[in-house]
């Protein structure tokens, strides 16, 4: 009673590798490309069948789905009125801008590759020394070489943003 136990017993799962070993043949085929043309047209029709079986099964509450729903209204106008027309001109239409604006994108990509190809156009930014630092802060760039040494500071600021005084923080005083 000491110790926690698991609530449940681990079963070792059956694999084929176990069942090769076994009395116990797989119900599953395991080589689907030694069956003939003919079996796996009918196991693809069967399955194709019972699929739409499946599918008229589900029909009365799909049905009712859309009664609720208020999609008798949308067959009347896309079925009843011919309104699926428009949808295929107007899905033509942006399958058309769709591939146009795709198309800009792979023409620029390709474009960019053929121009930046082997030119390596980036580069790093040139560290800012104390004095340029100093400079346009209006502060002694030594005290600034300083401060940059130090793991914190406390700068006031006048009304304008411009530095009034910079004082170093101790340890001590860090809240």
């Amino acid at each position: 009673m000491d110790e926690s136990r698991p609530r449940h017993i681990a079963v070792k799962p059956i694999t084929y590798s176990t069942l090769k070993h076994s009395s116990l043949k797989s119900p599953l085929i395991e080589r689907p490309d030694l069956q003939s043309v003919q079996q796996r047209t009918l196991y693809g029709g069967l399955t194709l069948a019972f699929w739409g079986l499946w599918f008229y099964l589900w029909l009365p509450l799909i049905a009712l789905l859309a009664w609720l729903l208020g999609l008798q209204q949308a067959y009347k106008y896309m079925v009843v009125l011919d309104g699926y027309q428009a949808v295929i001109r107007l899905m033509g239409v942006y399958g058309l801008v769709i591939l146009l604006l795709g198309g800009s994108l792979v023409l620029w990509a390709v474009y960019n590759i053929i121009r930046f190809r082997g030119v390596q156009r980036r580069t790093e930014a040139k560290p800012v020394t104390p004095q340029e630092i100093g400079l346009y802060f209006e502060q002694d760039p030594s005290a600034v070489a300083s401060w940059q040494t130090e793991r914190s500071l406390y700068v006031t600021h006048n009304q304008y943003g411009h530095i009034n005084q910079v004082e170093v923080l101790s340890e001590a005083n860090i809240v």
